[in-house]
C-alpha cells in the first residue's frame, strides 16, 4: 500500500527529484498543480487592480483549506510570511515586563532562541529546557518549568533537530493554568503528522515543507480567546477594516486573526497552497500512514548501522536524525551517490514523505551501511 501511494504521489510533482530525496523538513517538492495555481495568480495578476477581487478569493480560498487542515476555523487563520515572522509577531504582542519568563527547550530552531535572547536583554527571564544526552525533550520538564512568572511556551510539535513528536495538549494546559499563552510552532508537523490545534493559543506553520507549497505563506491560527488577551503587535495595510477612516485615529483591527497580517500577501504561495492541501486532501491519512511506515524503517535501519539516532525512542514525526562528527563527509559522500539529505550541527538528518518509496529508504541505508555512520 505504501508504495503505491508514493508511486501515486511522485506522478503528481511537478518535476521528478534526481536520486533519492530525504531532505523534506527542508524543502519539500511541489505538485504538479503548482503550476496551474501560479497561472491562477498571474492571470489575475495580468488585469491589474481589476483582478484584486480575484487575489480576495485565492486568500479565502487558502484561509479554508489551511483551517480545515489544522482543525480551526477560516476566521481564526491568518496569513504570515514565515513561521519565524509568525512568532515574531506574537512575541510583541505581549506587554512583557522584567521579571516576566519565558519557556522553552534550548533545541528549538534558532530564530526562537535568538527572539528569547532579545527578551532577556529586557529583563525578561528565559527558561530553556534542556533535552537529554540521547536528545529527547521530556514533556515534564517543560511542565516543571511554568510557572506564575511564565507569559509564553515556544514549543515545537516535531523537532527540526531530532523529530520528536510531542503531544502538547499538557503543555498547553499547564501553560493556561498559569495564565500563560502557548506558541505551537508546527512547520514540521503539519502535513507530516495527525495535527489539530486544539486549545493552544497560536499556531503558525509554512507551507513549503511537508504542505508541498512554496515560500513566502505560513498560515498563523490565533485562538479567539487569546486575540482578547494580546495587543496589537502592529497596524498594518491589511490588518485593518478600513484603510481610510476618518478621522484616522478611529482604524480599527480586525476582531479575528487577520489582525496580524501586514501588507499584500503572496498570493501565487497562496495559491500554491490551496492547490496542493486541495489535490491531496483524500490522500491525507494515507499519507501519513505512508510517512510512518518509511520514517520507522528508516530509524530501525539506522540503529541496526549501530547510529545515535536521536530520541530513538520518542514518538516521531517524519524525521530521523542521528549524530556524528562526520556528517559533512556523510552527506557528501551521499550526494555523489545520488541522495539528498541535510547534514549540519553534528547531524545527518534523514526526512521522507509521501513520495519516498521503500526502494528510496533501502538504497539510503545500503550507502550509509558502506559510507559509515559513526
Amino acid at each position: 500500500m505504501t508504495l503505491e501511494l508514493a508511486r501515486r504521489i511522485r506522478a503528481s510533482l511537478r518535476h521528478q527529484p534526481p536520486g533519492v530525496y530525504l531532505n523534506s523538513a527542508a524543502e519539500g517538492l511541489p505538485l504538479d498543480s503548482a503550476g496551474t495555481a501560479y497561472e491562477r495568480y498571474l492571470e489575475a495578476k495580468s488585469r491589474g487592480s481589476s483582478g484584486r477581487s480575484s487575489f480576495d478569493e485565492i486568500e479565502h480560498d487558502a484561509r479554508v483549506s489551511f483551517a480545515d487542515l489544522v482543525g480551526a476555523v477560516p476566521d481564526d487563520v491568518g496569513f504570515v510570511a514565515s513561521t519565524s515572522r509568525g512568532l515574531d509577531a506574537v512575541v510583541k504582542s505581549i506587554d512583557w515586563s522584567p521579571g516576566d519568563s519565558i519557556v522553552l527547550p534550548s533545541t528549538e530552531f534558532p530564530t526562537a532562541l535568538f527572539a528569547a535572547r532579545l527578551l532577556a536583554a529586557r529583563g525578561v527571564i528565559v527558561r530553556l529546557i534542556e533535552a537529554s544526552p540521547n536528545g529527547t525533550l521530556d514533556e515534564d520538564a517543560v511542565l516543571a518549568a511554568i510557572d506564575r512568572t511564565t507569559r509564553l511556551v515556544v514549543v515545537s510539535v516535531v523537532s527540526f533537530r531530532s523529530g520528536q513528536h510531542l503531544h502538547t495538549a499538557s503543555i498547553v494546559a499547564r501553560a493556561h493554568e498559569y495564565g500563560a499563552l502557548v506558541f505551537l510552532d508546527a512547520v514540521q508537523a503539519l502535513g507530516s503528522v495527525a495535527f489539530e490545534v486544539g486549545e493552544a493559543d497560536f499556531v503558525c506553520g509554512a507551507s513549503f515543507k511537508w504542505l508541498l507549497g512554496v515560500h513566502g505563506a505560513a498560515g498563523l491560527y490565533v485562538h479567539p480567546r487569546t486575540r482578547e488577551l494580546t495587543r496589537a503587535p502592529y497596524s498594518g495595510y491589511r490588518s485593518v477594516v478600513d484603510l481610510f477612516p476618518i478621522p484616522p485615529a478611529d482604524a480599527q483591527l480586525y476582531s479575528d486573526a487577520r489582525r496580524y497580517h501586514e501588507g499584500l500577501p503572496d498570493y501565487g504561495a497562496l495559491a500554491v497552497l490551496h492547490a496542493a492541501l486541495d489535490q491531496v486532501a483524500g490522500l491525507r491519512d494515507e499519507m501519513l500512514d505512508h510517512n510512518r511506515a518509511v520514517t520507522s524503517r528508516l530509524k530501525s535501519g539506522l540503529l541496526e548501522l549501530g547510529a545515535a539516532v536521536l530520541a530513538a525512542e520518542a514518538p516521531r514525526g517524519s524525521i530521523v536524525a542521528f549524530e556524528t562528527p562526520r556528517f559533512a563527509e556523510i552527506a557528501t559522500a551521499l550526494a555523489d551517490s545520488g541522495t539528498t539529505v541535510w547534514a549540519r550541527d553534528g547531524r545527518v538528518r534523514l526526512s521522507p514523505h509521501a513520495y519516498t518509496t521503500e526502494d528510496d529508504v533501502e538504497t539510503a541505508l545500503k550507502q550509509l551501511a558502506q559510507i559509515g555512520v559513526a
